[in-house]
C-alpha cells in the first residue's frame, strides 16, 4: 500500500501506480525468500558467502521482476514510448539493484532487533566525522570543478574498517545520496547529455555501476573483517577448551609426577653417592705428595667439570738416574664415560713408568693398549722427560698442546713436535723435540678446558694468549700463587665453578737447579 501511494503521488495514474507498487513489494519479498533459503544468515554482510548470494540471486530476480512490471505498465498506458523502453528498463533495473544493494543492508544493520550499535561518545563523534568526510569528498568528487572521482573511496574504506557493517552501510548511503543528487543536477563525470539536454537515464546507468563497485568493496572489507574476528573468537574458545583439558591433564600428571619425584629423588641420592665414590677413586689415580730431588718445583691441579672427568696426569721419578717423567692427557667427552677411559689410560702407563725416557715408544704402547676400547672416543696426550741434574728436556705429544716454556727473562718458547691424536684409525707418528733448560725456566702443561673456557653471555674464550700472558706476568711468584690466580681468572670468566664447560687440568714445573722441593698434586 505504501509503495502504491508513493508511486501514485509521483504519477497520478492509479493502474500504473498499483502495478509498480505490487512490483516493488513483490521484488523485496522474492529477494528476501531467496536469501532465506540459500543463506545461513539473513544478514547480507554476515560473511563473504552471504554477500555473494546477496549480490547475485538476492538482488537480481526481484529487481528484474519489479523492472518488468514497472516499465511495461508505463509503456502499456503510453507513458513511455517503445523507442525508450530498453533505455528506461536498464535505468530502472540498475536503480533497483542499487537500491537493494544499499538500502537492504542499511535496514538490516541499523534496525534489526539483534543488531545494535554500542559506542561510547568518543567513537560516536568519530563515526560522525568520517560520515561528514564521506559527504564532503563525495560533493567534491561529483562536482565539475576537479577530476577527483576517487576521493571518497578511502573515506568509505576507513569508515567500513573502523565501524564494520554500521560504518559501511551508512557511508555508502551518504555517498549514493550525494552522487545521485549532484548527477541529476547535471554535475560530475556521470552526467550524460544528448541533443535534448541532460539524459538522466544514461547518467544513472553509469553512476549505478560506479556506486555498485564502491559498495561492493566496502561490504567485502566488512565481511572479511567479521570473518576474521569470528575465526579469532573460535580460536580463543578452542584455546579455552584446550586449556581446560590441559589443566585436567596437568592435575593427573602432577599426581604421577609427585609419585615419580620421590622415586627419582631416591635414585638421585644413590647416584650422588656413587659419583662421590667414583670421585674418590679417580682422585687416587693422580700422584700423591712426594719428595723430589734438588732442581725442580712441580705443582699440578685438576678440576673436573662434573665430579669425575676425562683429564689425567701422572709423574714418575727415578732417583738412580735423576730422571723426571710427566704425563698428561685429555679423553674426549665428560663425566663417567671419560673417567672410565682415563682409568684405562692409567693402566697403560706401566711401560712408561719403567722407562720414561723413550717417549715415542711409550706413546705407541699407550695407544696399542687402549684403542680396543676407544670406539668413537679419542685421546690427546703429552710426555715430558727431564734430567734434573743437567736440565736436558725431551718432549713428545699425540695431538696435545705444545709444551710452553717461559724463560726467567719472560721470553716464551713453544715446543711443537709432530704427533697425531690417539685413535683406532691413525698411527701417532710422534716425534721428539729436545730443549736445554736454564735455572728459573717455568714449564706450563695444560688441557684445553682452560683456554676454551667461555663467558656465558659473549661466548668469549679465555684463550691461549691470555693464559700465557697471565703466567708470564707472575712467573717469579710461588707456583701455588700462579696456579690459584689462573684458576680464579678462568672460573670467573666462565661465570662460576658450576658453569665451567670442560675439565680443567693445569701443571707448572720450575727448574731451579738447586733446592729440593715437594710435588703437590691437588
Amino acid at each position: 500500500m505504501g509503495a502504491t501511494l508513493a508511486n501514485f503521488f509521483n504519477n497520478p495514474h492509479l493502474p500504473t501506480a498499483f502495478i509498480i507498487g505490487i512490483g516493488n513489494t513483490l521484488s523485496s519479498y522474492i529477494n528476501y525468500r531467496i536469501i532465506q533459503r540459500v543463506s545461513e544468515k539473513t544478514d547480507p554482510i554476515y560473511s563473504t558467502k552471504n554477500l555473494i548470494y546477496f549480490l547475485s540471486i538476492g538482488t537480481i530476480p526481484g529487481s528484474f521482476i519489479s523492472t518488468v512490471m514497472g516499465v511495461t505498465s508505463l509503456w502499456y498506458w503510453d507513458f513511455l514510448s517503445t523507442e525508450l523502453y530498453f533505455n528506461v528498463f536498464f535505468t530502472w533495473f540498475s536503480g533497483e539493484m542499487l537500491g537493494f544493494l544499499i538500502v537492504a543492508p542499511l535496514l538490516y544493520v541499523w534496525f534489526h532487533p539483534k543488531a545494535k550499535l554500542k559506542l561510547e561518545l568518543r567513537k560516536q563523534i568519530e563515526l560522525l566525522l568520517w560520515i561528514i568526510l564521506v559527504y564532503i569528498s563525495g560533493t567534491i568528487a561529483f562536482s565539475d570543478e576537479w577530476p577527483l572521482l576517487f576521493l571518497p573511496i578511502p573515506f568509505v574504506i576507513v569508515t567500513s574498517i573502523r565501524f564494520r557493517q554500521f560504518g559501511a552501510t551508512l557511508a555508502t548511503v551518504v555517498l549514493a545520496f550525494t552522487a545521485v543528487s549532484l548527477t541529476i543536477e547535471g554535475k560530475g563525470v556521470f552526467a550524460r547529455r544528448d541533443e535534448t539536454g541532460l539524459s538522466i537515464n544514461d547518467s544513472l546507468i553509469f553512476l549505478d555501476a560506479f556506486l555498485f563497485c564502491i559498495s561492493g568493496i566496502a561490504y567485502f572489507l566488512v565481511t572479511a573483517t567479521r570473518e576474521r574476528e569470528r575465526a579469532q573468537l573460535a580460536s580463543l574458545k578452542s584455546l579455552q577448551v584446550l586449556n581446560e583439558l590441559k589443566e585436567k591433564a596437568n592435575e593427573e600428571l602432577e599426581k604421577k609426577v609427585l609419585e615419580r619425584t620421590a622415586v627419582i629423588e631416591e635414585q638421585r641420592t644413590e647416584i650422588e653417592k656413587q659419583l662421590d665414590m667414583a670421585k674418590r677413586i679417580q682422585e687416587s689415580l693422580f700422584p700423591q705428595k712426594e719428595v723430589f730431588p734438588e732442581g725442580v718445583e712441580i705443582l699440578f691441579k685438576n678440576i673436573p667439570m662434573m665430579k669425575v672427568g676425562g683429564d689425567l696426569y701422572d709423574i714418575v721419578w727415578r732417583p738412580e738416574k735423576l730422571e723426571l717423567g710427566v704425563f698428561i692427557c685429555d679423553v674426549s667427552g665428560h663425566g663417567i664415560p671419560a673417567a672410565l677411559l682415563s682409568a684405562l689410560v692409567k693402566t697403560s702407563l706401566d711401560k712408561w713408568k719403567e722407562d720414561p725416557s723413550d717417549l715415542k715408544e711409550n706413546l705407541e704402547s699407550i695407544r696399542n693398549q687402549i684403542i680396543p676400547n676407544l670406539r668413537e672416543h679419542f685421546v690427546t696426550a703429552s710426555l715430558l722427560h727431564l734430567h734434573t741434574d743437567s736440565g736436558a728436556l725431551t718432549f713428545a705429544r699425540a695431538g696435545h698442546f705444545p709444551l710452553f716454556i717461559i724463560r726467567k727473562s719472560g721470553a716464551l718458547v713453544s715446543l711443537k713436535p709432530m704427533g697425531r691424536i690417539i685413535t683406532p684409525i691413525f698411527a701417532i707418528l710422534a716425534e721428539e723435540e729436545k730443549f736445554q733448560l736454564e735455572t728459573g725456566d717455568l714449564i706450563v702443561m695444560l688441557t684445553d678446558g682452560l683456554t676454551e673456557a667461555r663467558a656465558p653471555e659473549s661466548f668469549q674464550m679465555f684463550g691461549e694468549e691470555r693464559l700465557l700472558h697471565l703466567i708470564r706476568e707472575m712467573r717469579s711468584l710461588p707456583l701455588i700463587e700462579i696456579r690459584d690466580q689462573v684458576f680464579q681468572s678462568v672460573i670467573q670468566l666462565s661465570g662460576g665453578i658450576t658453569a665451567i664447560q670442560d675439565d680443567l687440568t693445569f701443571g707448572l714445573i720450575r727448574y731451579t737447579g738447586s733446592v729440593d722441593q715437594k710435588v703437590e698434586a691437588l
